[in-house]
């Protein structure tokens, strides 16, 4: 017989004595009320498996009447010890059982507290194997107990945070976000790298405020005095934590000021000084943008999401005029060219650009935040002639500055016209609305002038691929 034949023997011989002994000398009591139950168990076993049951036994946390000891877990299912002394006994947990899938959280503390080490971790990295649809189900819950038990299951913490930052949807959209404790909560809002736009954090602050609390009606517009109070109670150690000056002056305007009395005094005076006279001086402490609006969008060195999302809405047709909330479009973008990279040669424009279908050419003007563009909904290829569309737009903004005053969206007014597809240096939109290479801003076949000049200079350039999701 093997060395392994001879291990799996003693093991199978000590795992009978899970279902078949009689010799047990501990009685261990779990649950509370009607739901106690008692389980036998051996000393010798739990001891060599447990090094809690080890101490329990020699520091008598557990009681002795006659010949067992008698010790009781009432911060622990049945089922879930149940599992957990098979487990002891066996070596060995499937997983995949009903009893276990539903219960995997409460194993985990358990396991945890029993300091049975190796289970503790093959815990975490099963829940962080399973499917998106236990996340969503039970997201909530766990992290709840992973903000209880900080340091504790530490993969497990890893693996949250990533959550947080990259799909704080799966959280946000559940239907048990309101079940969220208030630390959990606090550090989902710390976050630097939250992907969220500011106003949505906001948003679902007070909702989750207002769910907290049975007597406020989901109705605001039926609140009174008392409702708000309650509700700015509720919030008070949450409002620090929004970075409110990071918003635009719509997502102000319309989400914010309308619930100025959840704020503090100074502070909501401050953010209405700072939206009308954005250079006044402040007596609130402004928070720095999040690392993730920070971050460039699809490789771009020139915008930023929010840019990119005001692009989105135009190609779907919206209007100069900016809704109340920028969402994400329904677009990638792909970069084909930098000119700072590539070279801002028209060659390397027609290696890289021909035939990509639509493309979103992006300007930055030199030594100016000023950034001007065009949308080709249909495709550069050195035709040597016009194309014709109704789709097609240049615009202007400011990269620091999505004010709607300094925002200048241009559409085609003569379709005919709309792109000049030139095969040699005279690429762009109109006749000279906007020429790439030529570095021409006229007003011929657009609806309104760009630019304050007619020529330009270029910091740097970029081409972006425009693929619907």
């Amino acid at each position: 017989m093997t060395r392994q034949a001879l291990t799996d023997t003693l093991l199978r011989d000590i795992s009978e004595l899970y279902d078949g002994a009689d010799d047990y000398n501990v009685k261990i009591q779990v649950g509370e009320d009607s739901e106690t139950e008692i389980f036998n168990a051996h000393s010798v076993i739990l001891r060599a498996r447990s090094t809690y049951f080890r101490s329990a036994f020699s520091s008598n946390w557990a009681k002795k009447e006659g010949d067992f000891y008698i010790f009781k877990k009432p911060n622990v299912s049945a089922i879930v010890f149940q599992i957990i002394l098979r487990y002891i006994y066996t070596g060995t947990i499937a997983l995949d059982a009903i009893n276990v899938e539903s219960n995997l959280i409460e194993l985990l503390i358990a396991a945890d507290e029993m300091n049975l080490y190796e289970l503790v971790d093959h815990l975490q990295q099963h829940i962080i194997n399973l499917n998106h649809d236990w996340m969503v189900q039970n997201g909530v819950k766990l992290f709840n107990i992973i903000s209880q038990h900080k340091g504790i299951f530490s993969k497990l913490e890893e693996y949250c945070n990533n959550i947080m930052n990259q799909e704080p949807e799966l959280l946000i959209d559940s239907n048990d976000f309101w079940r969220l404790d208030d630390e959990t909560l606090i550090t989902f809002i710390q976050l630097d790298n939250l992907k969220m736009e500011e106003v949505n954090i906001w948003e679902n602050l007070v909702k989750w405020g207002i769910a907290k609390n049975s007597t406020l009606s989901a109705d605001m517009t039926t609140w009174g005095f008392d409702e708000y109070g309650i509700l700015k109670k509720t919030l008070t150690k949450f409002i620090k934590h929004i970075r409110f000056f990071q918003m635009t002056p719509q997502e102000y305007y319309y989400k914010v000021r309308p619930l100025g009395k959840l704020l503090p005094k100074e502070l909501e005076e401050d953010l209405l000084s700072y939206y009308i006279v954005p250079d006044c001086k402040l007596a609130t402490k402004v928070l720095p943008p999040r690392k993730s609006q920070n971050n460039k969008r699809s490789e771009s060195s020139i915008i930023t999401t929010k840019h990119f999302n005001l692009l989105s809405y135009w190609i779907d047709d919206g209007q100069e005029t900016l809704p109340n909330t920028l969402r994400n479009g329904q677009y990638e973008y792909n970069l084909l060219l930098r000119g700072s990279k590539d070279g801002f040669g028209v060659e390397i424009f027609r290696t890289k650009c021909n035939n990509k279908g639509a493309t979103l050419v992006i300007i930055k003007l030199k030594n100016s935040n000023k950034i001007i563009g065009g949308y080709n909904p249909i495709r550069w290829s050195g035709s040597g002639s016009y194309l014709n569309s109704d789709q097609s737009f240049i615009f202007s903004f400011y990269s620091n500055d999505l004010d709607s005053s300094k925002i200048i969206l241009s559409r085609v007014k003569d379709s005919f016209y709309a792109i000049l597809d030139d095969n040699n240096r005279g690429q762009g939109f109109g006749f000279g609305d906007l020429y790439i290479f030529l570095k021409s801003c006229k007003l011929k076949h657009y609806s309104t002038k760009i630019h304050d000049s007619e020529t330009f200079e270029i910091d740097d350039y970029e081409v972006f691929q425009v693929i619907k999701k």
